[in-house]
């Protein structure tokens, strides 16, 4: 049985697919890679000033 993060990881996979699904039957679909690529790197910059933040702190 998958645990409570694998199926809000399914979850948020399967949207994502319909997102582009959508984005694709409107002839939309680089905007939404570019979108998807843009949100991944605010993750991953909001990301790194926390770990960074954290290991300079000494946790």
């Amino acid at each position: 049985m998958p645990s409570t993060g694998e199926w809000i990881g399914g979850g948020v996979i399967l949207y994502l697919l319909l997102l582009a699904r959508s984005a694709w039957k409107q002839g939309e679909f680089k905007q939404f890679l570019w979108g998807l690529v843009i949100v991944a790197g605010l993750i991953g910059f909001i990301g790194g000033i926390i770990w960074a933040w954290i290991k300079l702190s000494g946790g």
